[in-house]
């Protein structure tokens, strides 16, 4: 009897975590509200999404860990990799050009990048939903 209760904690427990696996992505999507910065060095391109230009200051490897990877330049989150459960198939996702992999991009602090990616309702950018999307280093570092 015990056993079979101790079952019954272990499935409700897993059932709590893929709910909040699932619903934490969700929660994002419908959060209201979208930041635009309009920049000197940006340009205006189809709606809800930019061009800018600048320099690689930050690159985050999470997504290794079922987080998120991401690159910031000139001060801009811009999302690569989304770990953790998808709700659909093989999302559209853009592509890095002058570097093989996100861990690659770690080298290129300081680099000059190029960029072309959806605006987030939290405020950063992505390179999802568009196969055009991407994140173009252009000039290596010297570190």
């Amino acid at each position: 009897m015990e056993n079979n209760n101790k079952n019954k904690y272990i499935v409700i427990g897993v059932i709590v975590v893929i709910l909040a696996l699932v619903s934490v992505p969700l929660m994002r999507k419908f959060r209201a509200g979208q930041v635009v910065d309009n920049s000197a060095n940006e340009a205006e391109v189809p709606s809800g999404t930019k061009t800018f230009s600048g320099t690689i200051s930050a690159v985050n490897t999470g997504c290794f860990a079922d987080g998120v990877c991401s690159v910031t330049i000139d001060g801009k989150k811009i999302i690569l990799v989304q770990g953790g459960l998808s709700v659909s198939p093989s999302p559209v996702v853009g592509r890095l050009i002058g570097v093989n992999s996100v861990g690659d991009l770690e080298k290129k602090i300081g680099a000059f990048a190029n960029v072309y990616a959806a605006l987030t309702p939290e405020g950063d950018y992505t390179i999802y939903g568009n196969s055009d999307y991407f994140v173009e280093v252009v000039m290596t570092s010297d570190k």
